[in-house]
């Protein structure tokens, strides 16, 4: 059988830096990258079996050679060769397979396998698929200019971009249109028009404009609030797997919100959701535990998917770690990590962590914080509309100055009633 013979370009350097994981051989200098026919070009990823279609790709399809590349780059974790993906695109696009070129552009401006994006590399094959008509070429060009990778940034030309895709048919372009409708971003905001595209996306079953969907009938934003509605979208988008969707549709269930309260429907989306890292899915998960609504309850638990979540920047799981650390309630008692996690949230605006935070100072919890620390973070609260911290800082105001580590003149612990 004929054998291609693949020509390292001036990308492939970099790109074996960041492959030591994938497979494939890899100088100690990280300057080249082996690409010998009797490896992995030889061969399709392990499992798949696809008769003839080496043969064709070595004949010069460029379909198959395509083909081959995407299933190199969406191969099960651990089998997934990049190298590979990007030789076969590169052969494919390098003969005007438009596909191939709007592929490998994404591929290099992302970085995907490379130590550094390639971003002028990538953008130039991008405007070569754009010449071809690739719609997911004019999408991911879009995304570029959007966010300014390698270029100035131009939201107008980024959503010039989006229209053309979007009028071609791509679903994520249609999402990213209408997203641009909702918030004005690179064009005049347009709730009309941005609901005429996210339902256009979520009719033919984009996950993303479906939970979109769902968010905006839950909140009412542009249209009449509808719980039910909402549920109708975020189980459809549920279903396909996406992970933000599963998780608001176990908040549904678990509140009573357009649809029955079942807390073991609640639990099994929660779960759905948290296995997947979602910070939603797993804080729901966190609280079924903490309360033994749908499942049997295990602080345990509970305490380990708040973690979860916290890790994963959910402000409410962090607020509710450094409570935990506080009272001693399913941890063992540690103000230092109260602390942390308080001030993990309150740095993302949430309000009864800054209370919390705040609250630590004027009873003498903390030798980290100073008064004028207290009162800003108290303030960010109050200002939030939170009462209590209106409350706190209106007496914290009232005392004496109190040196950072000294005793507090209220030196009381921190009454778990109190704590948000």
């Amino acid at each position: 059988m004929r054998m291609i013979v693949f020509r390292l370009r001036k990308y492939a350097s970099a790109l074996a830096c960041g492959m030591l994981l994938l497979g494939v051989l890899v100088t100690s200098a990280c300057n080249k990258i082996d690409y010998s026919p009797d490896r992995h070009h030889a061969s399709l990823p392990e499992g798949v079996i696809e008769p003839g279609l080496l043969e064709s790709a070595n004949g010069g399809d460029l379909e198959a050679q395509h083909k081959i590349a995407t299933l190199w780059m969406t191969a099960e974790p651990g089998k997934r060769n990049y190298g590979a993906a990007v030789e076969w695109f590169t052969l494919a696009a390098e003969a005007g397979h438009a596909r191939s070129q709007s592929e490998l552009g994404r591929l290099l401006v992302n970085g995907v396998g490379l130590s550094t994006p390639a971003l002028d590399e990538g953008r130039r094959w991008l405007e070569r698929a754009v010449e071809g008509g690739d719609a997911s070429a004019y999408h991911n060009l879009g995304t570029i200019y959007l966010r300014g990778q390698g270029v100035a940034v131009d939201p107008s030309r980024a959503v010039d971009l989006f229209q053309k895709a979007a009028d071609l048919g791509l679903l994520n372009a249609q999402n990213a249109l209408a997203r641009a409708y909702e918030t004005g971003v690179g064009i005049g905001p347009d709730m009309n028009e941005a609901l005429r595209w996210y339902r256009r996306a979520a009719e033919q079953g984009f996950a993303v404009a479906q939970y979109t969907l769902g968010d905006i009938y839950q909140n009412g934003k542009g249209v009449d609030l509808d719980a039910a509605e909402a549920v109708t979208w975020f189980r459809l988008a549920a279903e396909k797997g996406y992970p933000p969707a599963q998780a608001q549709l176990g908040y549904m269930y678990a509140a009573g919100a357009g649809v029955p309260v079942r807390y073991e429907e609640a639990a099994r989306w929660s779960r759905a959701a948290a296995e997947q890292q979602d910070p939603d899915g797993c804080n729901n998960l966190a609280v079924l535990y903490l309360k033994g609504f749908g499942v049997r309850q295990d602080y345990a638990e509970a305490l380990h998917w708040y973690r979860e979540a916290a890790k994963r920047h959910h402000a409410g799981a962090q607020n509710m770690l450094g409570s935990v650390y506080l009272t001693g309630q399913g941890a063992p008692r540690n103000l230092a990590e109260a602390e942390r996690w308080w001030s993990a949230a309150a740095e993302q605006n949430y309000a009864p962590a800054q209370y919390n935070l705040g609250g630590m100072f004027s009873r003498g919890l903390s030798s980290n914080l100073t008064r004028e620390a207290a009162e800003r973070w108290l303030a960010m609260a109050a200002a939030q509309g939170h009462q209590r911290a209106e409350l706190e800082l209106a007496q914290l105001r009232l005392l004496p100055w109190v040196e950072p580590g000294s005793a507090s003149v209220r030196p009381a612990a921190l009454d778990p009633a109190t704590v948000q």
